[in-house]
């Protein structure tokens, strides 16, 4: 018999259904609404970071684009565009954050074909294709940067990983210069560099192949009298 007051007893061996729990419903629903924010929210500032990108290679590197501007492209208000980020420097630092894949895709490989003459095609290949992509953003950059120690810090991690590659593609020439070493690598590091190239093709006026034809020759002046010996030939 139940208690007096209390809920009826079980027969033995019945088990009853629980509630449904209510609370852990709400919960849950208030999880999802919250992951719907997040997304949202994440999805507003990947289209603020691309607009800002957009925007600047679009117009080659030219002045930095307003946040009426950035908001417009990215189609949300500018109210949402300094909720993710605190300035348009700050932002500008977001969008440049996102280059740094194209310069690993450009400045992680090693060439390392025997001949010196295959080498320095690979590498002003790749170092023309890496320049003309990243060329509008890489211009507000060094602008910015002027007053910007992040920014700065970013260029010259950049630009370290740039002499490292060439330190170790021609690894066998600049052992046989010797004394002269850093001096042969800071050469080709010079005509290799960024604003070299960007001299060529914005100041000078020079097409792509002819910007890489002028760094070719100038690298392979530089290389060629710490170029590996040709192997004699046998006499018969």
């Amino acid at each position: 018999m139940s208690r007096a007051g209390g809920p009826p007893a079980l027969p033995q061996g019945v088990i009853s259904t629980p509630a449904p729990d209510r609370t852990h419903r709400g919960e849950s629903a208030n999880d999802d609404h919250a992951d719907g924010r997040r997304l949202r929210a994440e999805r507003n500032r990947d289209a603020v970071v691309q607009a800002v990108l957009d925007i600047i290679k679009g117009q080659g590197g030219g002045p930095f684009p307003s946040a009426g501007e950035v908001a417009a492209r990215a189609g949300v208000s500018e109210r949402t565009v300094f909720r993710h980020f605190a300035d348009l420097d700050t932002l500008f630092l977001a969008a440049a954050a996102h280059q740094r894949p194209v310069l690993v895709t450009y400045l992680a490989p090693v060439p390392d074909a025997p001949e010196l003459e295959k080498r320095i095609a690979a590498i002003v290949k790749l170092r023309s294709k890496l320049y003309e992509e990243i060329a509008p953003v890489r211009r507000v950059a060094v602008r910015l940067a002027a007053g910007h120690p992040v920014m700065a810090e970013t260029l010259n991690e950049a630009y370290r990983g740039a002499r490292a590659q060439l330190s170790a593609v021609f690894a066998a020439e600049l052992n046989r210069a010797g004394r002269s070493k850093a001096t042969v690598l800071d050469e080709i590091d010079l005509v290799l560099s960024w604003p070299a190239w960007d001299t060529l093709r914005s100041r000078q006026g020079c097409s792509v192949d002819r910007s890489r034809k002028l760094v070719t020759e100038l690298v392979t002046a530089v290389l060629a009298p710490f170029e590996a010996p040709a192997p004699k030939r046998r006499k018969r």
